[in-house]
């Protein structure tokens, strides 16, 4: 608990720049955003917590931030609850040490908790209108606390056991996620975090408590997989099909169907053969068994070295004898300064109870992983220089470089086979857990020839060498193209949801519905992750809040069903991929797993999030098809559209 007794403690850990936004709203006073204070800007993923001010100009932001938060506790108002627009800006962008586009403002008093929330009015909701969601991961925790405040029944179905989705199913050693934890949450649920870069057992309690506090759980259904979903036009509502732990099938209807299965659950693991042939432990990072492996002074092969395998590799190198590394490609990696970094007790008081702190630090750390990034992903037709497709992406590029160089110490003659060619963000950018210190260590060796055969005790790489095992841990990654398979959905007329995607070509206006398909909606869906930044749970909020600014409407108007029209999702798409064609992911020429068999990218979004962040702010009823119970269309919904 937060006390004069530990406030003292708590200031001295907090970060400047945010205790004098705070000092902004506590006294009324802009000076502590104005000259003489002069905050430099953040550095990569560091959320530069001192500002770059001077000793004395710290130590006088955190004396007045000390004095006016004692006195908010014993009971002072807050002099400047809502500071205006120039102002918010103002402070934004002078904490941040850069200007700030105002195209941001609305983002900003959204963030701040200073905008009209249509969210907490309840919907006109009729007899028998209900809703039913699948998966209890991340979108569907959100979607169900979300459907609940509008008094929209709902149940979800869940194959597991409990809640959390990737962060039940991730445990592997090392699993962690490369989002700030204060971002990584919920906005009406902020959590309390121990490490700014919380673990997957944390993040998984934090889910469940979540889903706790906000009486989801009696709402969910587990042990149950759905397999087929039927749009049934006779009733207009859902059909699904989920076959129970024992393979008995059973019959789910509800008016609306939200998929919110999520990307990375399908793993995927090489076909080369042999892999059953080998006799000790061979698991996918994402099948990693709750009791772990016994790996100490084992020889440990691990194939890969996308993000689970950068997290793996530093995790079990102290504890295996012998580790060899099966490299497919190098990866870029930034570094990581607040890697498995606690937050100390007094600092997590002062986030849970001082909640303008809170959200202002959350609010400037969105802009280290946000939009900062975003002209860095754009290609630049003039530029020549190889490795990097724009003046400030070759920026990124030689300092990666240095910085690859220094983390591998004396083992410089390594550089060449983990120094990527392609160009930074071309890839997913990493965050470097420990990676390139430990492909340096003696015991660790770095191989980049794929496996081609696995036996009892090894694995054969292409290069025709023989790599002895006890243990091989698979970092294969996932098959993210082939959203919602193997599920199978049925549309209006018969039609088939993966007929329309033609299979691995996945599209959805704003990643979340389809022409065809009433009262369908996709979370997590086509062209939703950001591949510049970005908490994908804010993503996910942002397509519930647009779901629901859509329900709201689509009940008002005495709507049944409603279906995206045919014309807005053709032009959405196309918008999608014409941005594409200008950006880092298609101008670079490299595959990765977003790009489908066509060599589109279905997983990435393309535009900034300020951008996405407008588009689903609210939802035009004349964008869709609206019928009502008795089958006649709305009229307005058609005149609607501009």
């Amino acid at each position: 608990m937060l006390d004069k007794a530990n406030l003292q403690d708590a200031i001295s850990g907090a970060s400047v720049p945010t205790l004098a936004c705070l000092l902004v709203h506590l006294t009324g006073d802009p000076r502590w955003v104005r000259p003489p204070f002069r905050f430099g800007r953040l550095r990569g993923m560091d959320d530069n917590e001192t500002g770059d001010l001077p000793f004395t100009q710290q130590q006088e932001i955190r004396d007045a931030a000390l004095a006016a938060i004692d006195a908010w506790l014993d009971g002072a108002p807050v002099t400047l609850p809502d500071p205006g627009d120039e102002l918010l800006l103002d402070m934004m962008s002078a904490t941040l040490g850069e200007d700030i586009p105002s195209t941001y403002v609305p983002m900003i008093r959204h963030e701040l908790g200073l905008a009209e929330d249509p969210g907490a009015r309840p919907a006109a909701v009729p007899p028998g209108f209900t809703a039913l969601i699948i998966g209890a991961g991340i979108s569907g925790i959100s979607a169900a606390v979300e459907l609940d405040r509008a008094g929209i029944p709902y149940t979800i179905i869940e194959r597991s056991h409990d809640v959390g989705g990737v962060w039940l199913e991730n445990r592997y050693p090392g699993a962690a996620c490369d989002v700030p934890s204060h971002l990584y949450s919920f906005s009406f649920a902020p959590g309390r975090w121990s490490r700014h870069f919380a673990d997957s057992r944390e993040i998984h309690r934090y889910l469940k408590e979540v889903a706790e506090d906000h009486g989801v759980l009696s709402q969910i259904r587990f042990g149950l997989e759905a397999t087929a979903a039927r749009f049934d036009e006779q009733r207009g509502e859902w059909e699904v099909l989920a076959n129970d732990s024992t393979g008995a099938e059973q019959r789910l209807r509800a008016t609306i169907l939200i998929s919110g299965v999520g990307a990375f659950n399908k793993p995927r693991m090489p076909d080369v053969p042999g892999l059953e042939r080998f006799a000790g432990p061979s698991v996918h990072t994402a099948r990693y068994p709750d009791e772990g492996l016994a790996l100490d002074g084992k020889r440990v092969i691990l194939v890969g070295n996308g993000a689970s395998a950068m997290q793996v590799a530093p995790a079990i190198a102290d504890r295996v004898a012998a580790l060899t590394i099966i490299q497919r490609s190098p990866q870029w990696a930034a570094p990581f300064t607040k890697f498995q970094q606690s937050i100390p007790e007094p600092v997590q008081d002062l986030l849970d109870e001082v909640p303008l702190y809170r959200l202002w630090y959350r609010l400037r750390l969105s802009w280290a992983f946000n939009d900062k990034l975003y002209e860095a992903l754009q290609h630049d037709p003039d530029w020549s220089a190889e490795g990097s497709i724009n003046a400030i992406n070759d920026a990124h590029r030689k300092g990666l470089t240095s910085y690859i160089r220094k983390e591998l110490g004396e083992a410089q003659e390594l550089l060449p086979q983990v120094l990527p060619s392609h160009p930074p963000f071309a890839k997913r950018m990493l965050l470097d857990n420990g990676w390139f210190r430990t492909v340096a260590r003696d015991h660790v060796r770095l191989v980049t020839s794929g496996v081609t055969e696995v036996r009892e005790d090894g694995v054969v790489t292409a290069d025709g060498d023989f790599h002895s095992a006890d243990a091989i841990i698979w970092a294969t990654g996932f098959d993210v193209v082939n959203l919602l398979a193997p599920m199978r959905v049925e549309g209006l007329g018969g039609r088939l949801l993966h007929d329309e995607w033609q299979g691995d070509d996945a599209r959805a206006f704003l990643g979340t519905v389809v022409p065809g398909f009433p009262n369908f909606f996709c979370l997590y869906g086509p062209n939703t992750q950001f591949g510049h930044g970005g908490s994908l749970i804010t993503i996910l909020e942002r397509q519930t809040h647009y779901l629901m600014s859509l329900l709201r409407q689509m009940l008002e108007q005495g709507c049944r069903t409603v279906e995206v029209r045919r014309e807005v999702y053709d032009d959405y798409s196309q918008a999608v991929d014409d941005t594409h064609r200008g950006m880092i992911w298609q101008a670079s020429g490299v595959k990765s797993y977003f790009m489908n068999s066509r060599g589109r990218n279905v997983v990435n979004n393309p535009f900034r999030i300020i951008d996405f962040w407008k588009m689903t702010e609210s939802a035009n009823l004349g964008d869709y098809r609206c019928l009502k119970p008795t089958g006649v269309s709305v009229p307005i919904a058609a005149e609607a559209r501009a």
